[in-house]
C-alpha cells in the first residue's frame, strides 16, 4: 500500500485553485501496525472521494477536517460521523465557492465571519454530556461576485432546490420559503442594492441569505432558512425599517398561520424596544418545514449591557410571563451574563462595540409561547479566544452539577486546541464570534459559534507566519 508523501511547503499550492500543477512523491508504508490500524472516518472518506475541481479540495481540505474534529470530540459515533461527513463532502463543499487564488484574491467573500469564510460551525453544549453540531453557510455560486452573477442570486435557490429534489431531509418543506423570499428578500427584478454602512454594519449579504443544517441525532437533519431584511428595507426605500419589513411579512400570513403563531406580544415589544433601547432586527429565520412545525427566529441586537435590558427582553416588556423558570435558571442566566460582558459600560460607546452589543434572537411558534435566547460577541469583551475558554471554564466550574459540563468542556478545549493550535489562540479573537445561551426550566443550554479562520491562516501562510 502506498502514500502520498507531499512536502509541506508544497501544501498550499497543490490545494490552491490556479496554482502551478504539482505531482505528490509516494512513499511505502514503512509497518504492519499502519496498514492494521483503523481507519478514522475522515481517512476513509479521504481515501474514497475523488473531488474533481481545485475548488472543491481546497474546502475539503482545509474544512473537512474541522468538522470532523468537532464531530468526533462532540460524542458522535464512527456511523454518526460518515453520515455528517459524506453530506457536508457531497452537498454543501460544491457550494462553498471558488477558493482563493494564490495570491489571495477571492472572487466572492462572505460577510457572515471575521474573515469571510462562508461556513462556520458550532456546538451545542449537551445536557446529556455531548455536544450537537451544526454547519452554517452561505452558499456561493461558480459565478458570484463577477459580471453574471454580481450578487451571488442564486445558489442558495439551487441548492434547496437540489435537498427537495433529492430527498436529502427528511420532512423538507418549502412553502414558507417561497413565500417569505418573495416578501423579506429584495426584489431581484428592481435595481440592484446599493452597499451602505448600514448593510455593513449588519453583515447582510447581497443577496440576503444563508443557510444552516443541524446534525441533531434526536430531531433528525433540520434545515434553517436565514434572512436579512435590512437590504429589502432598502430597496423600499423611505423609513422603511428591518421591523417593519419582517412584520409585514409576518402579518400576511394566512390568517391560521399569523393566529397559531400568536406573535403580537413580541412584535408590540418590539417596536418598543426600538425606541426604548435602540434595538434592531438584524435577521429572519425560520425552519424549512411545515408551517405548523416551523419557528421563526427574529435575531435581535441593542447597545446595551445592564440586568435590565436583559430582564426587560427575557419577559417582552413585562407582556410574558417567566415563572416556569425556577431561580437557579435565572441565576445561571445572570452570571453567564456578567462572566462574558464583564465590566463594560451599560451603554456600549459608538463607532465601536455597539456593532456587536449583546443581542436575543426572539422564537415563535405555532402554539408555544415566544422564546428569547441570548447571543453576545465575545471579541467585544475578551482579549483572546483563551480569555473565551477560560470564561467558559469558569463558568462550567461555578454551576450546581458542573460534572458533565466540564467533561464537556475539556473535550472542547481540545477540538479547539487541535484545529488552531494553541499559539492561534491566544494570538486572536475571532473564533468565537457568538457565544449563546438559552433558559431552560432549571438550567441554561449554551452554544458556542465558531469561525474556521480558513482565509485568515491562508493569509499568514502566505506571509511566512505559523497557522
Amino acid at each position: 500500500m502506498i502514500i502520498p508523501n507531499i512536502p509541506s511547503e508544497h501544501l498550499y499550492r497543490i490545494m490552491a485553485p490556479h496554482a502551478e500543477p504539482y505531482t505528490p512523491s509516494f512513499t511505502t508504508l514503512k509497518s504492519e501496525a499502519d496498514v492494521d490500524r483503523v481507519k478514522t472516518p475522515l481517512e476513509t472518506i479521504d481515501a474514497t472521494l475523488a473531488f474533481k475541481t481545485p475548488n472543491h479540495i481546497f474546502w475539503w481540505a482545509r474544512t473537512g477536517p474541522q468538522l470532523a474534529t468537532l464531530l468526533h470530540h462532540a460524542g458522535y459515533t464512527p456511523s454518526d460521523q460518515y453520515t455528517e461527513l459524506l453530506f457536508y463532502a457531497l452537498h454543501i463543499i460544491p457550494s462553498l465557492g471558488p477558493a482563493p487564488a494564490i495570491d489571495g484574491t477571492l472572487q466572492w467573500k462572505s460577510p457572515q465571519t471575521p474573515d469571510g469564510t462562508p461556513l462556520d460551525l458550532s456546538w451545542e453544549w449537551g445536557l446529556d454530556g455531548k455536544g450537537v453540531i451544526r454547519t452554517s453557510f452561505e452558499p456561493i455560486g461558480p459565478l458570484a461576485g463577477t459580471a453574471a452573477d454580481p450578487s451571488n442570486s442564486y445558489e442558495t435557490d439551487r441548492w434547496i432546490r437540489h435537498l427537495e429534489s433529492q430527498g436529502l431531509v427528511k420532512g423538507l418543506d418549502l412553502e414558507w420559503y417561497g413565500y417569505f423570499a418573495s416578501s423579506v428578500l429584495p426584489d431581484a427584478a428592481e435595481a440592484q442594492i446599493q452597499r451602505t454602512n448600514k448593510l455593513d454594519f449588519e453583515l447582510a449579504p447581497d443577496a440576503g441569505t444563508f443557510v444552516t443544517r443541524d446534525v441533531d441525532l434526536t430531531k433528525g437533519p433540520i434545515v434553517k432558512m436565514y434572512m436579512f431584511p435590512g437590504l429589502r428595507a432598502q430597496q423600499v426605500g423611505g423609513r422603511t425599517s428591518n421591523l417593519d419589513v419582517v412584520e409585514r411579512a409576518i402579518r400576511g400570513l394566512p390568517k391560521e398561520q399569523f393566529d397559531a403563531l400568536a406573535p403580537d406580544p413580541l412584535l408590540d415589544f418590539l417596536d418598543e424596544a426600538t425606541q426604548k433601547w435602540n434595538m434592531e432586527v438584524g435577521i429572519f429565520s425560520f425552519d424549512l418545514l411545515k408551517p405548523e412545525s416551523s419557528r421563526i427566529k427574529l435575531y435581535t441586537r441593542a447597545p446595551h449591557t445592564s440586568i435590565e435590558y436583559l430582564m426587560d427582553a427575557l419577559t417582552l416588556g413585562g407582556r410574558q410571563s417567566i415563572s416556569m423558570y425556577s431561580e437557579e435558571a435565572f441565576a445561571d442566566l445572570k452570571d453567564f451574563w456578567k462572566i462574558f460582558i464583564g465590566e463594560a459600560p451599560a451603554v456600549l460607546p459608538s463607532g465601536g462595540k455597539e456593532r456587536a452589543g449583546p443581542g436575543f434572537y426572539f422564537t415563535i411558534k405555532a402554539g408555544k409561547p415566544a422564546t428569547p435566547k441570548v447571543y453576545i460577541s465575545p471579541a467585544s469583551f475578551c482579549e483572546s479566544d483563551a480569555e473565551v475558554l477560560k470564561r467558559l471554564w469558569r463558568f462550567f466550574e461555578t454551576r450546581r452539577k458542573p460534572g458533565k459540563m466540564l467533561e464537556q468542556m475539556e473535550k472542547y478545549e481540545k477540538a479547539l486546541e487541535e484545529m488552531y493550535g494553541s499559539q492561534f489562540l491566544r494570538d486572536q479573537c475571532d473564533v468565537h464570534f457568538y457565544i449563546g445561551c438559552a433558559l431552560e426550566v432549571d438550567q441554561l443550554r449554551v452554544v458556542t459559534y465558531m469561525c474556521p479562520q480558513i482565509l485568515s491562516r491562508e493569509d499568514l501562510g502566505r506571509n511566512g507566519q505559523s497557522k
